[in-house]
């Protein structure tokens, strides 16, 4: 007995030395539209001055690749996969097999195995077809989500997708809001939702043992579409013209906002100096058409249960992000759609990496084994090798975030079977077509591009196939697959051995979802197998 009590002890206090975690996913947070990239008010102050100070006391991660779509990153993320060895395409909530395979171990279970206590809060968008796939039955030991690509943000009804040219804001059909293991229909339609969320994470801090390891998980509503802020934040930024970047920008100011009350509450708690805070995008910022105009009809007064009255929403097609100066958008190939956003913040970081920029590769599958290695837990899936799926790619950044050494171990990133990063490189075969070919500028969208989106410009790589030295060249302005003929070959050679190992399962909607929403939910999505 005596011997249990102190290895208790010796487990209590080994996880008390453990750093809290705070990452942060921002859903299609445009390379240009926060402040340290150059995204600035009228008044000539930055848009984003919490993340940009956030930014100061950490490290700038300048190489952070994600995919260029939401679905395929947040499962990578909480897989420890890269996408081609879990899901490199959109899922909705009721895909028959979820995002994420249902026996592959997610972050947040294996954390919870040095003692960490885990939450989640926000967009889940990996799978929910069993109640494995939730978050808590990936490890969270409460979540506050919703579970598709984005839903309406005063009602939290499910997004069905933009639309052209429609006038009038659609009417709730099922809801997509969740409460670890049951509907959250005593939290919907009580308000926005990022603040419903904000008071989840205050909940979360205050309440918190700070004897034990937290782990927070905040994937943001911000800024997915339909595009909603509260008013306030609308009038803040009203001198901008064009209507789908002033309600965007409105978004990312209320996500600065949101981050620095957070991170204050941390500092105020006493947490903030052991914690390690991680931000990334889950891809670049969009830069389809407008498809119409915003509703702009609503006022100012409407309900909290209700999307109408809330000044502008944008819900016609999609629009209102900038990547600028990078090339492309969310759903390209260029680096404006995989290269994103990132930083790493927080007492933890060293003091001697504070204010320096991190120029080596890496991808948001590293952090499943960097967190794992600080946890001091292998980073090991034997469920998911028994079942015969892919093993873990993630690799150990922290050696050289925390300068150890001063080299990437991340080297080679095949993001789909046309798509290969390797160390300086990225390559593209021969005749494929790229989407977005263009960077806009720095205030894109505006008035010129309503009929000339970025997404309508294409480019297909010539007979060499397309090379572009993404160190020297970020802005991926010159193809010199013709003068690099032997890094062609390589690239080649590298690209058809990834390209074996890509694995995949189907993802076909099963009509049993909705129904089950109806039937034992009351009209919202939740798990239907297994149950």
């Amino acid at each position: 007995m005596r011997l249990a009590t102190l290895l208790s002890a010796m487990l209590v206090g080994s996880a008390a030395k453990l750093p809290h975690i705070f990452m942060v996913v921002v859903d299609d947070f445009g390379w240009g539209d926060v402040g340290y990239h150059g995204a600035k008010l009228s008044s000539g102050e930055s848009l984003t001055p919490t993340i940009d100070g956030l930014v100061k006391e950490g490290i700038e991660l300048n190489r952070h690749y994600v995919h260029m779509m939401c679905t395929p990153t947040r499962s990578s993320f909480q897989s420890g996969r890269l996408p081609i060895h879990v899901i490199t395409q959109l899922s909705s909530p009721c895909d028959e097999n979820g995002a994420i395979p249902r026996n592959m171990t997610g972050i947040a279970a294996q954390l919870k195995k040095a003692g960490y206590e885990t939450h989640q809060v926000g967009k889940w968008d990996a799978g929910m077809a069993t109640p494995h796939h939730t978050p808590q039955g990936r490890g969270y030991d409460t979540s506050l989500n919703y579970f598709g690509h984005g839903n309406w943000m005063w009602t939290e009804a499910e997004w069905l997708g933009s639309y052209v040219n429609r006038s009038g804001i659609p009417g709730p059909t099922i809801i997509d809001f969740w409460d670890t293991d049951k509907p959250a229909n005593h939290l919907n339609g009580t308000g926005y939702e990022e603040y419903i969320f904000r008071d989840r994470m205050l909940e979360i801090l205050h309440n918190h043992d700070q004897s034990k390891p937290l782990f927070l998980q905040y994937d943001s509503k911000v800024a997915h579409y339909p595009l909603q802020a509260p008013p306030d934040y609308q009038e803040k930024h009203s001198d901008i013209d064009q209507i789908n970047r002033r309600v965007y920008w409105s978004m990312v100011s209320f996500l600065d906002d949101q981050l620095k009350n957070i991170t204050d509450t941390m500092k105020g708690l006493g947490m903030w100096d052991n914690t390690l805070m991680v931000l990334s995008s889950d891809n670049g910022g969009y830069v389809k058409a407008e498809d119409g105009l915003c509703n702009t009809t609503t006022g100012t007064s409407g309900k909290e249960n209700s999307d109408v009255g809330h000044a502008a929403a944008c819900f016609n097609g999609e629009t209102g992000a900038s990547n600028y100066p990078l090339r492309g958008g969310k759903y390209s190939m260029w680096e404006g759609g995989i290269r994103v956003n990132a930083f790493a913040s927080g007492g933890f970081v060293p003091q001697s990496k504070r204010g320096t920029v991190q120029q080596g590769m890496m991808h948001i599958t590293d952090w499943y084994v960097t967190f794992c290695s600080l946890a001091g837990v292998p980073a090991v899936d034997p469920w998911a090798a028994s079942s015969g799926l892919p093993g873990i790619d993630g690799v150990d950044v922290w050696p050289m975030l925390s300068g150890q050494n001063e080299t990437s171990p991340r080297t080679t990133i095949l993001v789909n079977k046309q798509l290969l990063v390797h160390n300086e490189w990225k390559y593209v075969p021969a005749h494929t077509t790229m989407s977005a070919d263009a960077r806009g500028g720095p205030a894109y969208p505006n008035a010129t591009t309503a009929t000339d989106p970025i997404q309508a410009h294409k480019y297909i790589c010539p007979d060499e196939g397309c090379l572009f030295n993404v160190v020297n060249d970020p802005y991926e302005f010159n193809n010199v697959a013709a003068q690099n003929p032997d890094i062609v070959a390589q690239m080649q050679g590298i690209m058809k051995k990834e390209v074996a190992t890509i694995w995949s399962q189907p993802h076909t909607n099963d009509p049993e979802c909705k129904t089950t929403a109806y039937a034992k939910y009351g009209g919202f999505y939740g798990p239907w197998k297994e149950i």
